[in-house]
């Protein structure tokens, strides 16, 4: 019986032999889409891949950049500190001649080198005094405590400094830490 159904499919393919160039072209064409799909299957996993390698790069430049930011102001504090070391030694010397019952004079010319001390490494650090008196009122720069009658050519004038402010010059711009705390001309 085998026999007999092969026959028949022989005359059926004699018959119509464009369905054998279909089944073929069919077979042609699901072997080059498979072709086709494994090599966009391969594509997919590669940049999945890439893209993995990208985020955990990323991750890690960022945990770099972190901890390279935090050892930065590590080193930028302790350095700081140690520039403060002898403005402690000095205060410490200035209260043993208190104790010891110095002159006046000696007291006060210890806290003037103290103070001097202080304000260099204070300028060192790229901190500048706010100190206003007869200077235009700058709300930048100035918090107006009181207003007083002055001068005509002097209005708007800071007549007083109540306390000094400090900004801090930073690499591209300056920042005010403490607003100069002033008495204005109206």
């Amino acid at each position: 019986m085998k026999e007999k159904d092969v026959l028949k499919n022989e005359e059926k393919n004699l018959e119509n032999p464009e369905e054998i160039n279909t089944d073929v072209q069919e077979e042609n064409n699901k072997d080059e889409i498979q072709k086709y799909l494994d090599e966009l299957k391969n594509q997919n996993d590669q940049l999945n891949d890439k893209y993995l390698r990208l985020c955990a790069e990323f991750d890690n430049y960022k945990k770099r950049t972190n901890k390279e930011k935090l050892n930065l102001i590590d080193t930028a504090n302790m350095q700081l500190i140690i520039d403060l070391l002898p403005i402690i030694d000095d205060i410490e010397r200035g209260l043993e001649a208190i104790e010891k019952n110095q002159t006046l004079d000696a007291i006060s010319d210890a806290y003037k080198l103290i103070y001097q001390k202080f304000l260099n490494i204070l300028k060192k650090y790229g901190v500048e005094e706010i100190n206003p008196v007869n200077e235009p009122f700058d709300i930048e720069l100035h918090e107006a405590i009181s207003t007083i009658e002055g001068p005509e050519d002097k209005k708007n004038t800071v007549a007083e400094v109540l306390m000094k402010g400090y900004k801090l010059n930073l690499q591209d711009r300056p920042v005010v830490l403490r607003y100069a705390k002033v008495v204005v001309y109206q």
